[in-house]
């Protein structure tokens, strides 16, 4: 099959080493590599020289030059392969995620977990990510290790139909849940993982946030039910429990002592369970626009 491989690149010295190992690696698969540069240095330059497609990034953003690379990939193309340009994955890895699209897998990601070299990830870095991919293991049952690898083959049948919107680091959770929510195969890998060459780019609190804020938004687009539904039962639940204390003061004395808490109670009840309904319509709508 043809491949593509793609690399974003922001000023990477381990470029030339990257894809000399890409070519090294895939020698016996036919493979066009599209490197999407944003770089203040020789890094276009030196990738050019190696025989790559280099494509200058006119947006910004992990995700967007992504979207921008896929655009450029050959129509013949059956797999697209994607890695970071900074040498922390190892190249001669990819032929294990191409084995998983041959057996009929159409996304397959490289977990980097456990890790073969632990200076290479930081402690704050591995713990957000368990956490973030546990929400999203726990949100759209998708059975994953590393949400957010940078490693991943994907047919090219499969990314068509995806709908990739995602211009910075979220980019990564966004790709699994549209395959989630598509019906694709998702595959698990182990692959090797070492220290970055070159300075990081990656701001873990604001990239973080920024994941966390995007799974619960396509949660809230694709599976609405998930978010409204607990928000709805704990309003109803919080303003029964108010209800209760105010009917047991009723039986117990004749009159209602407590106006205020009474009409917190019914508009605790009433705005759960218009959130309640407000989730399960949207839920049905959402259903029906998919079998169309």
């Amino acid at each position: 099959m043809k491949i593509s491989v793609i690399i974003p690149t922001m000023n990477e010295p381990a470029i030339v080493d990257v894809l000399h190992d890409v070519r090294d690696a895939l020698q016996q698969q036919s493979v066009e590599v599209i490197v999407v540069d944003k770089s203040k240095d020789e890094t276009a330059t030196r990738a050019a020289s190696l025989g790559a497609k280099v494509i200058h990034q006119i947006g910004t953003g992990y995700g967007d030059a992504y979207i921008t690379g896929f655009k450029q990939v050959s129509e013949d193309v059956e797999t697209v392969v994607i890695l970071d340009g900074d040498y922390t994955y190892d190249p001669y890895d990819i032929p294990k995620l191409l084995q998983l699209i041959n057996e009929g897998a159409d996304l397959v990601i490289g977990t980097r977990f456990p890790l073969t070299d632990e200076r290479a990830m930081s402690r704050r870095n591995v713990l957000g990510n368990r956490i973030l991919t546990a929400l999203i293991r726990f949100l759209y049952h998708v059975r994953l290790s590393d949400s957010q690898s940078g490693m991943r083959a994907i047919k090219r049948s499969a990314l068509d139909r995806l709908k990739l919107r995602s211009a910075h680091m979220p980019f990564a959770s966004e790709m699994i849940i549209e395959a989630q929510k598509e019906g694709l195969t998702i595959a698990e890998v182990p692959i090797s993982y070492r220290t970055r060459v070159g300075r990081p780019k990656l701001d873990p609190f604001r990239d973080a946030f920024s994941i966390l804020f995007t799974s619960v938004r396509l949660v809230r687009d694709y599976n609405p039910i998930v978010i409204f539904l607990p928000i709805g039962l704990a309003l109803m639940l919080l303003g029964l429990g108010y209800g209760v204390t105010i009917l047991i003061e009723y039986l117990h004395t004749g009159v209602v002592t407590r106006l205020a808490a009474a009409i917190l109670s019914v508009l605790l009840i009433l705005t759960g369970l218009q959130i309640t309904l407000f989730g399960l319509l949207a839920d049905v709508i959402l259903t029906n626009l998919r079998r169309r």
